[in-house]
C-alpha cells in the first residue's frame, strides 16, 4: 500500500494524485527543495475542461535528503536525460526496490538497467501536465491507463503487484510480456503530439491537419517495418498503428478531429514555458530508421524542423497554421 515516485513532473504528480486518492501511501522525491515543500502542503488537481480542483495529501521531500528511502517500488518519472543518474540514485538508496521507468521513448529501460538490477518498463497512456510545483491538470473524473512489463521481456510478479497498486488509483493497468512492443506503439502515437501543439487550434478540424498526423503514422509504420521492429498492445485496449490511422481518418469525417477542450499535452506546455519538449526524440527516431533503411519520412523531417525552430525562437504553442507548415 506504499509507493515512491521519483520525479515531480506531469506523470509523477498525476500518479501521486491518483494513487493518494485511492488510499495508497505516496512519497514523492523531487530534486528541488522548494517543490518538495510546496507538495508537502498539498497537491492540487485541476480539471482541464471546467477548472474544478481538489487537493490530496502526500509525503514529499528532496531526493538528496539524508533521510532513508523506504524499500517500496520506485516509479521513475524524471526527464529522459536524467534516467541514468536517477537509476544510480535508486540503486544506492533503495537497491531492493523494483524500478519502473515511465519515460516516453524506447531507450530508457536499457539505460536504467545498467545501474539497477530490477527494471520494469512503464507506459503512461493519459494526457496530463504540471502547471505548478504542486498543481497538475488531467481528466480526474475518468480512469487512466498504464502498462507495465519486465525489461527486456518476460513475466514478473513485481509487475502484477505494482499493477494492483495502480488499479487502486483508478489506473487500468495492462501487463506486457514484451514491453518494447508497447513502448514503440506509444512512441508512434506520440508523434501526433507535435502537430497538436504546434498548429493553431482553428485548423484542427481541417483535412490537411489530419493528413499531417496520418502521414506521421504511415511513415513510422513503414520505417519500423523496414527495420523489423514490431509494435503492439499487450491487452488490446490500445489501438494498433493501423487502427489509429483509420481512427484519425474517421474522426475527420465525423467532425471530431478537433478536441472540445483546450490542449494541455506535454509539448504544448513545454513550448509555453520555452523548455525542451522531448518530442524531437520521437521524430528523430523515425527519421533515423527511415534514413538507415531507405524509407522516406518527409513529414517527420518537416515536423521536426518546425518543432526545433519553434523551440529556438520561443515561438510558443499554436504558432503555425497548417498552410505555413506545409508551405
Amino acid at each position: 500500500m506504499s509507493i515512491t515516485i521519483l520525479g515531480a513532473g506531469s506523470v509523477g504528480l498525476t500518479l501521486a494524485a491518483r494513487l493518494a486518492r485511492g488510499g495508497v501511501r505516496v512519497l514523492v522525491l523531487t530534486r528541488r527543495e522548494a517543490a518538495a515543500r510546496a507538495l508537502a502542503k498539498g497537491l492540487i488537481v485541476e480539471h482541464p475542461a471546467d477548472g474544478t480542483t481538489f487537493e490530496v495529501e502526500i509525503e514529499a521531500r528532496c531526493s538528496t535528503s539524508p533521510e532513508p528511502w523506504p524499500d517500496h517500488p520506485v516509479l521513475l518519472c524524471t526527464r529522459g536525460d536524467s534516467v541514468e543518474a536517477a537509476a544510480q540514485l535508486v540503486a544506492l538508496r533503495a537497491s531492493g526496490a523494483p524500478l519502473v521507468t515511465f519515460q516516453n521513448d524506447v531507450v530508457h529501460e536499457a539505460a536504467a538497467a545498467r545501474f539497477h538490477p530490477r527494471v520494469l518498463g512503464g507506459v503512461w497512456r493519459e494526457t496530463c501536465t504540471r502547471t505548478d510545483d504542486a498543481c497538475v491538470r488531467f481528466l480526474h473524473d475518468r480512469p487512466s491507463r498504464a502498462i507495465l512489463g519486465l525489461h527486456p521481456s518476460g513475466q514478473s510478479r513485481e509487475a502484477r503487484d505494482i499493477a494492483s497498486l495502480l488499479e487502486r488509483g483508478g489506473i487500468k493497468t495492462g501487463i506486457s510480456d514484451c514491453i518494447a512492443l508497447d513502448k514503440w506503439l506509444k512512441l508512434c502515437i506520440n508523434l501526433m503530439s507535435t502537430p497538436n501543439a504546434l498548429i493553431r487550434r482553428e485548423d484542427h478540424g481541417h483535412r490537411d491537419f489530419v493528413q499531417i498526423k496520418v502521414s506521421l503514422l504511415e511513415e513510422a509504420r513503414a520505417a519500423l517495418a523496414a527495420a523489423s521492429i514490431e509494435t503492439g498492445s499487450c491487452d488490446g485496449f490500445d489501438r494498433s498503428l493501423d487502427e489509429e490511422i483509420a481512427f484519425q481518418r474517421v474522426a475527420l469525417e465525423k467532425g471530431t478531429s478537433a478536441r472540445p477542450i483546450p490542449l494541455y499535452n506535454q509539448v504544448w506546455t513545454a513550448l509555453t514555458r520555452h523548455m525542451p519538449t522531448g518530442a524531437d526524440a520521437y521524430h528523430r527516431r523515425i527519421c533515423t530508421l527511415g534514413d538507415r533503411y531507405g524509407v522516406l519520412t518527409p513529414m517527420n523531417h518537416r515536423i521536426l524542423d518546425a518543432l526545433l525552430h519553434a523551440t529556438d525562437e520561443h515561438a510558443g504553442p499554436e504558432s503555425l497554421s497548417t498552410a505555413e507548415l506545409l508551405d
